[in-house]
């Protein structure tokens, strides 16, 4: 394997870490439709839930992180584009953005999903 093929690969887990954290997101919001599971989180685990989401966000910006210096570094002395560079970048970012609005999405239907009351009684 030569190092464009294994940056690209590097570019692909990348893209995979972001969309592991989405469907975690999307499956929490998911089982947070059922009543027993809603209101075991009221009864008591939201907190660790919660930094459970938080830090799961941080470790995969982390490896995101990685990925790309491991990419960059795969890729030095190939002759990119200054648009592709541009794009490469925003895309980069990208990856950040959804990790991170999926764990804080999830930290905030986590706090929403608490405000049931019918779990109070």
């Amino acid at each position: 394997m030569d190092d464009r093929a294994l940056a690209d690969r590097l570019v692909n887990y990348a893209d995979a870490l972001a969309a592991i954290s989405f469907v975690g997101a999307s499956g929490l919001s998911l089982a947070l439709a059922d009543p027993d599971v809603r209101c075991s989180l009221v009864t008591g685990g939201l907190r660790e839930v919660s930094f459970g989401n938080l830090g799961f966000g941080i470790v995969m910006s982390g490896l995101i992180w990685m990925l790309r210096r491991w990419e960059l570094d795969l890729r030095d002395g190939e002759s990119i584009s200054i648009k592709a560079r541009r794009y490469a970048g925003r895309l980069y970012a990208a990856r950040h953005i959804v990790v991170w609005l999926s764990a804080v999405a999830a930290v905030g239907i986590l706090f929403a999903a608490t405000q049931d009351t019918s779990c109070l009684g």
